[in-house]
């Protein structure tokens, strides 16, 4: 199969590039690389993906590379509500527009199946347990992006090319463009750096997935053309943050718990996910814990493979605000782009 990964450079679509490739797919790697980190891609990317640098939201590169891909996965975009407050045009581009344009390339090139990653964090704040057929209730930017995407995509798609919305858990876990500002990442690091592991609140539910469990999935997905939208985790992986805190604290030794806040108030995302969609049709792919999770963080710095974990390139706000005070992304008010802010402004007001 051919398959063309946009954003595939990034902390997911690295591994899941791997992963493709060892099973025999031909990979194609869109990816701007505009974090300023001073990657070079085939360090991130196996040897046997086509590396192809570039914008996604350039429509004609885009059309090059779908021309004869058998499906296209949008994986690209501004991650995390810190960051896509940064600059909330260029969010509404790169998490909005970009995976748009890109739907009208596949669509015009006849690619059969067109995979966006979206999040969990469209449920937002939430009593009980949610599932596929919940409501979004979408908290800020990221998510509200997000919801957009899902429910404009299939206009744009039509009945030629299949849409699968993978609304992702929490990621967690090592990847060759490694981040750790996520929670479990960032716990576990901060627990080896600095012996402490901060916490704010810690009732906040929220469901974990591990990176490669992601990767397995979208294999999974691929093989077997399944459609519609998905919850990415498992019903075992649903934990609270204290949960989170606690198990850190259990596995690096000499680290203790920093209580700060009763509640983060600059997040107040809250809910339980059901995955039982997941387990019936794909039983299996998502099984690490957030125990192997945070092991591997934990190797990672005692290795020495991470040194200092508090550097831009692993925290998606830091560097993405380095990669705007250096002018490698900004926003480019392309007609494409100024369309599709238009229609996220008449949803959700200008951002």
């Amino acid at each position: 199969m051919r398959v063309v990964l946009l954003g595939g450079a990034g902390y997911i679509g690295s591994v899941a590039s791997h992963r493709l490739v060892s099973l025999g797919h031909h990979v194609t790697v869109v990816d701007g690389l505009i974090y300023n980190r001073g990657d070079d891609p085939g360090q991130l990317l196996p040897s046997a993906a086509t590396f192809v640098p570039g914008d996604v939201r350039d429509p004609e590169l885009l059309a090059g590379v779908c021309d004869g891909a058998n499906a296209v996965v949008h994986l690209g975009g501004i991650v995390g509500e810190p960051a896509c407050r940064l600059d909330e045009e260029l969010a509404v581009e790169l998490n909005y527009a970009a995976p748009m344009v890109a739907a009208e390339a596949a669509a015009s090139a006849g690619v059969g199946q067109y995979v966006f990653f979206s999040s969990c964090s469209v449920y937002g704040q939430r009593e009980g347990t949610v599932d596929e057929d919940t409501e979004p209730n979408p908290l800020g930017i990221y998510a509200r992006t997000k919801v957009l995407a899902e429910r404009r995509l299939p206009d744009v798609l039509g009945e030629v090319t299949a849409l699968t919305s993978l609304r992702l858990a929490t990621v967690h876990g090592s990847s060759p463009r490694q981040r750790l500002d996520s929670v479990v990442n960032s716990m576990a690091s901060r627990a080896v750096a600095t012996g402490r592991i901060p916490l704010n609140g810690g009732a906040q539910r929220r469901p974990l997935v591990h990176i490669g469990d992601v990767a397995r999935v979208l294999a999974a997905v691929l093989d077997k053309d399944l459609t519609g939208a998905w919850n990415i985790g498992s019903d075992q992986e649903n934990h609270t943050i204290a949960d989170v805190a606690e198990t850190v604290a259990a596995i690096v030794p000499g680290s203790r718990i920093q209580r700060g806040p009763e509640r983060d108030e600059a997040d107040a995302r809250d809910y339980r996910v059901s995955f039982s969609r997941l387990q019936q049709h794909l039983p299996g792919t998502c099984s690490t814990t957030l125990k192997d999770g945070v092991q591997e963080i934990a190797d990672l710095l005692a290795n020495r493979q991470i040194t200092d974990p508090e550097e831009p390139q692993y925290d998606n706000h830091r560097g993405l605000a380095a990669a705007l005070a250096a002018g490698k992304v900004r926003s480019v008010r392309a007609p494409e782009c100024r369309r599709y802010l238009a229609d996220y402004t008449a949803v959700w007001g200008r951002p």
